[in-house]
């Protein structure tokens, strides 16, 4: 049942970042660090593919990037809530 959950809450956060292509092929380019952020993340011993990507969309510099940064690493990779926090701050930085 969990992997059932976990295949429909990366489906939709695929269709979310759809969605979103072409506001971050139409936005300013931002001073943004996902490095930094994947980083962190991976000194804490979280390191997937699903990390990655919530480390770009925290550091695109669009309006909800941190909140969608924030649900794809507490909802689809199980990361804490404050080990999250810091992630996507550090992305935008």
């Amino acid at each position: 049942m969990f992997r059932t959950v976990r295949s429909r809450v990366v489906a939709v956060m695929v269709a979310v970042a759809a969605a979103l292509g072409g506001l971050v092929l139409a936005a300013p380019t931002a001073q943004a660090a996902p490095s930094d952020c994947t980083s962190y993340l991976a000194e804490n011993g979280y390191s997937t593919t699903d990390t990655n990507l919530a480390c770009t969309v925290g550091g695109t510099g669009l309006p909800l990037d941190s909140l969608l940064c924030r649900l794809l690493l507490t909802n689809v990779s199980a990361v804490p809530p404050a080990v999250a926090q810091n992630a996507c701050s550090l992305a935008k930085s």
